[in-house]
């Protein structure tokens, strides 16, 4: 009853990933695979960030993570200081193609940390 009215806690990123669609980019190509291992690195207070970020919550569904269907969908390339952005409505994430993982990194937690969601308490 719990995972059903709070959703679930424990957050598999690789259930999201299962769902996740791609738009600009192929599932299986480097870059992608970069995008994931990042996210995996993620301790579990930036993982909740980071889905809150993506669909305007820190929960996954009872469901769990692969019925998010998460849209990764291309925005732009190097140069680019532009960070990833994210449509909550539409559980979609505008991911410019950097030319490091280190720099993909370091985006994706200036945009997740900084981010100030609808600023609800």
């Amino acid at each position: 009853l719990e995972a059903i009215v709070a959703g679930q806690t424990d957050l598999d990123f690789s259930s999201l990933r299962q769902g996740a669609q791609y738009e600009g980019f192929t599932p299986n190509e480097p870059y992608i695979e970069s995008f994931w291992q990042v996210l995996e690195g993620f301790a579990m207070p930036r993982k909740r960030r980071f889905l809150a970020f993506c669909t305007g919550s820190d929960v996954a569904p009872a469901q769990g993570l692969q019925d998010l269907r998460l849209l990764v969908q291309r925005h732009g390339e190097e140069p680019t200081s532009r960070l990833p952005v994210a449509h909550t409505c539409f559980n979609l994430l505008l991911l410019p193609r950097y030319s490091s993982t280190e720099k993909l990194r370091a985006m994706l937690v200036t945009a997740v940390e900084w981010t100030e969601g609808f600023g609800l308490q």
